[in-house]
């Protein structure tokens, strides 16, 4: 049976930190070569090469010739030479197999399972220390994993759950309208989409739970984000306009590829053009087939706005997860979590799409979504 290979998702360790190298990858190359060997046998050599030597003195001060002294020293060093190279071989042999199992962190786990148990006693305790890690870190990576289920099976239902409150809200400011619904319809629509980030950071975990990619038209994604976030964007007086290639195929979960869109979109409402700035507030979707009948060929829909724009020095970490950048702290952005973005890279990646950002500070942002057409990489996912 192959170990387990990884931990739980989101846990970080010491050695997997950026710009850290695994510390069995840092023993490689120093491993138990024929140097180390007889570094480690040098008492033994050292008492191996006196016992020759005062037998070759013993012998010659016996009267025995040179000749002959020479050839039972000869003999003496050959049987030692033998000794060395059957003790080295087997554990040259198991050291190596130690070596090439910690050096992946995929396998580190089930190390003792890949690894032949040797037949010297120093070899085998080292082989059942081995295992006993081995066991024991397959157990602790077992039960994070089921509480990592577990958890996101809760998260799940929390989400079923809460949903039907927020409906029942809905209705009764739909059938009681007053002063005050429509600002509580603002506030249960971002409770929702609140919600339903929540409900896809969790199932962003498990791909088989909930991906199902087909061949999905570019313009019913995006209508479908649109529809869900439209309060947002007419509150914000955000003007759309669906470009060219809306009506174009690409391979990808249309659930989710509407989260991923609706996160953008919320984006472009939340940090749309300041009131002093001029510009009307604009979304505009754009796809279009890019080298075509080329082993890269690929479907790129950009989604851009004229808004507040992202500086240079956020621009590389919008992606990541809990950053909010200088946006995220300006006067009334109060409630930037830093998730959305994170969300957007991670569903994509999840479906083996990319997304790139670009942006200048003041003008606006563009999020390129690129759909490779080869139907070959889903065997991947």
């Amino acid at each position: 049976m192959r170990g387990v290979g990884g931990g739980p998702r989101g846990a970080v360790r010491a050695d997997d930190a950026p710009g850290a190298v695994p510390r069995a990858r840092d023993r490689r190359g120093r491993g138990y070569g024929p140097a180390a060997f007889l570094r480690d046998r040098a008492p033994s050599l050292v008492a191996l090469l006196a016992s020759v030597a005062c037998a070759a003195v013993v012998m010659r001060g016996s009267g025995v010739s040179g000749q002959a002294t020479g050839l039972v020293v000869c003999v003496m060093l050959l049987c030692f030479a033998l000794d060395l190279a059957c003790s080295y071989l087997p554990r040259r042999r198991f050291w190596r197999q130690v070596e090439r199992a910690v050096g992946d962190p995929r396998e580190a786990l089930g190390a003792s399972d890949v690894v032949d148990a040797p037949g010297y006693p120093e070899g085998v305790a080292a082989w059942e220390a081995l295992d006993a890690v081995s066991r024991a870190g397959q157990a602790h990576v077992a039960a994070a994993r089921r509480d990592a289920d577990d958890y996101r099976s809760f998260v799940e239902a929390w989400v079923h759950e809460v949903k039907t409150p927020i409906a029942a809200a809905r209705l009764i400011c739909e059938n009681e309208p007053g002063p005050s619904s429509g600002r509580l319809q603002r506030e249960l629509d971002r409770m929702d989409g609140y919600v339903e980030q929540a409900l896809y950071y969790a199932r962003s975990g498990s791909v088989s739970r909930d991906l199902l990619i087909r061949r999905v038209r570019v313009g019913d994604f995006v209508g479908a984000a649109l529809r869900a976030h439209k309060r947002s964007l007419i509150d914000a007086r955000v003007s759309v306009r669906l470009g060219e290639g809306m009506g174009l195929t690409v391979f990808a979960d249309a659930k989710w590829m509407a989260f991923v869109v609706g996160q953008l979109a919320e984006n472009a409402a939340k940090y749309r053009a300041p009131g002093g700035s001029g510009r009307t507030p604009e979304l505009r979707f754009d796809a279009r087939a890019v080298d075509a009948g080329r082993a890269d060929e690929r479907v790129e829909l950009d989604v851009s706005d004229n808004g507040m724009g992202i500086s240079a020095a956020d621009l590389p970490r919008v992606f990541d997860k809990g950053f909010v950048g200088e946006n995220g702290r300006v006067a009334g952005q109060a409630r930037s979590t830093g998730i959305g973005l994170y969300l957007v890279r991670e569903l994509c990646e999840k479906m083996g799409l990319s997304v790139r950002a670009s942006s200048r500070q003041g003008e606006g942002s563009r999020f390129t979504i690129s759909f490779p057409t080869d139907r070959e990489r889903l065997g991947d996912l």
